[in-house]
Order: C-alpha cells, then sequence, then structure tokens
C-alpha cells in the first residue's frame, strides 16, 4: 500500500512537471504571428470622384449677314461656308449651343445688303438677338467696277472711276454698320476683308492689287469708327494661295500671264480653265473660295474672335 501511494505521488509529481514544462515550451518556441498592418489615414486610398465642370457657357446667337461668301458659294458640302464651320468651332470650344442664322445672299453688294437688312423683319428679329455678328462684303461692289473696265486697269479713265466707286462704297458701308448697330447696340461686328482672285492669273497686275487694298483700308477705316466692330483680313491669303509668304518672281514664272497682251478670247480660255491655280478658291468660279478657302476664313475669324472674346464670350442676354 505504502509502495502505491508512492507511485501515485511519482506520477503526481511527473505530470505536474510536464505541464509546466509545456506551458514554457509553448510560450517560449511557439512561432510568431506576422503582425498585419493596420490601415492609417495615409495607407488608406479612397477614390474621389472629381466633377469635371464643363467651361463653355450656355447658348451663342450668332448671325452672318452679307454676299456670297456668307451664304457659302464653293463650300461642296453646301452647308454654309464659313458660318457652319465657325458654328461648329464655337460648339466645340465656347458655347453647349449655337444658334445660327445664315443672311448671305450671292450678288448683293453693300447697298442691297442693306436694303434686305431695312425690309425684312426676320433678319431684324434675329438680328438684335445675336452675340455675334459676321459680315461679308463689298466684293459686288468692286467686281462690277472691274468687270466695266477689266482691260483698263491701269489707264487714267479708270483710276478715277475707282476712285469716285470707292467713295459710294465707303458710304454704303458706314450706311450698313450704322443700320446694323441700330438694330443691335453690343454684339462684336466682324467684317471680313475683300481679296483678289485673279492674282495667280495675272501676278503682274498690280493695279488689281492696288485697288483691292485701297478697299481694304477703307473698310477697316469705317469699321474702327463703330463701336465694336473689328476687321478680319484674309486678303493675302487668299488672294496669293499656295504662294503666300512665297517669291512672287516664282509664280511669275510659272503663270506668265499679262493682261495687257492678252485677247479676250485668250482671257476667256484662262478664266475657264478647269485646273484653279489657286489652292484655296472654287475650280467652278475661279472667284469664290473652296472647301479650304472657308477652313482659312473661319481660322482667321476666330482668332480675331480671341482677341475680342470679353466682347462676346458670356452668357447671352439678347434673348427678347
Amino acid at each position: 500500500m505504502k509502495k502505491i501511494t508512492e507511485v501515485g505521488k511519482f506520477l503526481l509529481t511527473l505530470l505536474v512537471l510536464s505541464g509546466i514544462f509545456f506551458v514554457i515550451f509553448y510560450f517560449v518556441f511557439r512561432p510568431k504571428q506576422q503582425q498585419l498592418p493596420q490601415p492609417t489615414a495615409s495607407s488608406q486610398q479612397t477614390v474621389k470622384h472629381k466633377k469635371v465642370t464643363d467651361p463653355r457657357i450656355k447658348k451663342l446667337n450668332l448671325v452672318g449677314l452679307g454676299d456670297s461668301l456668307t451664304h457659302g458659294v464653293g463650300d461642296t458640302s453646301q452647308r454654309g461656308g464659313y458660318v457652319y464651320l465657325i458654328q461648329q468651332r464655337l460648339l466645340k470650344k465656347d458655347a453647349k449651343q449655337v444658334d445660327a442664322a445664315n443672311f448671305g445672299k450671292t450678288g448683293d453688294t453693300t447697298n442691297q445688303i442693306k436694303t434686305r437688312l431695312d425690309q425684312q423683319p426676320a433678319i431684324q428679329n434675329r438680328l438684335k438677338k445675336a452675340d455675334v455678328i459676321t459680315i461679308t462684303t463689298g466684293g459686288n461692289d468692286l467686281m462690277h467696277v472691274l468687270q466695266a473696265n477689266f482691260k483698263s486697269l491701269s489707264s487714267n479713265h479708270f483710276s478715277k472711276n475707282m476712285a469716285e466707286a470707292k467713295d459710294r462704297y465707303q458710304v454704303d458701308l458706314t450706311a450698313l454698320l450704322t443700320d446694323v448697330r441700330a438694330v443691335n447696340p453690343t454684339a462684336p461686328i466682324f467684317l471680313f476683308s475683300v481679296y483678289d482672285p485673279f492674282y495667280v492669273y495675272f501676278p503682274n497686275m498690280t493695279a488689281l492689287q492696288k485697288y483691292t487694298d485701297e478697299w481694304n483700308q477703307a473698310a477697316q477705316t469705317q469699321a474702327s469708327q463703330i463701336s465694336s466692330a473689328y476687321f478680319v483680313d484674309v486678303n493675302r491669303q487668299l488672294s496669293e494661295g499656295q504662294y503666300y509668304g512665297k517669291s512672287k518672281t516664282q509664280l511669275e514664272r510659272k503663270v506668265n500671264s499679262d493682261l495687257s497682251r492678252t485677247k479676250n478670247k485668250n482671257l476667256e480660255k484662262i478664266l475657264s480653265d478647269p485646273t484653279e491655280k489657286n489652292k484655296y478658291l472654287s475650280p467652278d468660279d475661279h472667284f469664290h473660295p473652296n472647301d479650304l478657302g472657308y477652313q482659312l476664313m473661319t481660322n482667321k475669324l476666330y482668332q480675331v474672335m480671341q482677341k475680342h472674346r470679353d466682347s462676346w464670350l458670356k452668357e447671352s442676354t439678347n434673348e427678347n
């Protein structure tokens, strides 16, 4: 019995020692668990969707007034030449909505454009609402004089006729711009220059270039006397085409045409050539811009508009 008790004590002692040994082994030799880093404010990535604001204003009202260049003769898409193109440019960059009205009429002189404005309420109503007004005029005034005196451009008689015609044009242009401003006192007016469509055919015909320049000087002067009226000069590039900025000698060698020595039949043949010598003009009539020409007019117009953007890049107030 005594032996049994001693054995029991031994086993109990052994059990206790084993338990102590196990506890020590567990805490000392157990593998350490990797502590996962707790997310901090700096490590947490929160995706924030920034609201993209559209810088364009809500609406612009655009009115084109003028002759065949405003109408868009030569535009193969028949969508309205530069008026359509500037509308698309403004839609893309400046306004969510651009309402455009095209009141261009082929063949109109400056006085005829003024008469249409004065007599047609539809034009007046749209003009009242306009935030931007564009005008092409003067080309037909100039061409009427040239057509009647084409073979005598260098004569003193023609110089007198041209001086008188230019004076009439100045009076008519002033009257037109004044009437436009009376209908709409605030919208900026962008007036295009005229150009010489015969330059690449007759580069030696300096008289025509001289008169074209004088015509434009007169237009620019009249525009400067009207509040918020700006001149858009497309003369050189539309006149000279692909020869713009290049030596005139290069063009003279290619063309070699002297108007004073050109007979009427030869003149008709030159002007009826389906191969256009000016990359900006239509081969249909060698006079009006083609698609590339209207793109040039649009680019020039937008450049001038950007210089005076404070005058039109604002929410429309001409709705009534």
